[in-house]
């Protein structure tokens, strides 16, 4: 029973996804505008270079896995890649830790992976956008607000008796919530996934995501005639999407189109339209048209609980 509740609760998360990023990206007069003015010559290029960004993020989750699970590895791709739409839904990137439950691998051994999928995407994002704080007065002072504060965790932490503090207080709240032996499980396979080599090599892919994601964005403008040198590219896609992460609001809708578009202006002379039709066919690329392949994928290539019995099969 309970797996048949985890496949209803799934399908309604992965459509309630799909739903958000069709209601935010493809809806709107400006996004109607950037559509019909939007040189379609880049539009392979663009849309193949975001399957790519996926498909590289899936297979960071592979890298992350494999510690824990012998899972096949195009299992684990689709799993991942399933669970695009759900992560548009607030609280919706559990969805791929039960994704990999019915795959046969428990949430104490996919959680920490699934985590670390969205950590190392930060990490990446806070790391570059330091570097910007050298070249762009206007981020500077947020950005050191940042490190500064990271630095204040890190020193913290450094101390045996904060650490002892919250490891305390988490199994205090697991055995509250009697799942105190789950969470031995979780903290006990996340110490054996978290090594150099797992960690280095999946944060050599995801510095290498986000450098697609930039070319994305050139392609997006030069879809209106524009051409921006890279390093500035880069940035304006860096900051507005950490600042975008840190609102708490599903794909930062809102907050990182709005940055993105007045960095650009400022920055590179684009005009507001054109910066806000380019922002806007670079999200339907990056959101919608992930989400609605992860849609696609978890509707007809995921067998849900019958990828266990696949498995055993072969």
């Amino acid at each position: 029973m309970k797996g048949k509740y985890l496949k209803y609760v799934l399908h309604v998360v992965v459509l309630i996804g799909l739903v958000i990023a069709a209601v935010k990206y493809i809806n709107g007069e400006e996004v109607l505008q950037a559509l019909r003015s939007y040189n379609y010559a880049f539009a392979p290029a663009l849309l193949l270079l975001s399957a790519l960004y996926l498909a590289m993020k899936a297979w960071r989750f592979i890298r992350l896995m494999r510690p824990v699970s012998d899972v096949p590895g195009n299992v684990l791709f689709r799993g991942y890649v399933a669970g695009t739409a759900a992560t548009l839904v607030p609280g919706g990137v559990a969805a791929r830790a039960g994704l990999m439950n019915q795959a046969g691998v428990s949430v104490a051994k996919s959680g920490m992976p699934v985590a670390l999928s969205s950590i190392l995407d930060q990490v990446a994002f806070i790391g570059s956008a330091l570097v910007a704080a050298f070249w762009f007065e206007s981020v500077r002072v947020p950005m050191l607000i940042v490190l500064s504060i990271l630095v204040l965790l890190t020193v913290i932490f450094l101390f045996p008796a904060p650490r002892r503090w919250l490891g305390g207080a988490a199994a205090a709240i697991a055995r509250r919530f009697k799942v105190a032996d789950q969470w031995e499980n979780f903290l006990q396979h996340g110490r054996e996934v978290i090594n150099a080599r797992t960690i280095l090599v999946a944060l050599a892919i995801t510095v290498a995501g986000l450098l697609v994601q930039v070319i994305i964005l050139d392609f997006s403008l030069r879809g209106f005639g524009f051409s921006v040198p890279y390093a500035t590219l880069f940035f304006a896609y860096i900051v507005p999407t950490m600042l975008g992460r840190l609102s708490a609001l599903p794909a930062g809708v809102g907050v990182t189109e709005a940055s993105m578009v007045g960095f650009l202006s400022t920055s590179e002379g684009v005009d507001p339209d054109t910066g806000l039709a380019a922002t806007a066919i670079f999200r339907i690329a990056t959101v919608f048209f992930q989400a609605l392949l992860g849609a696609l994928v978890y509707f007809f290539a995921w067998r849900g609980e019958n990828e266990k019995s696949k498995q055993a099969k072969s």
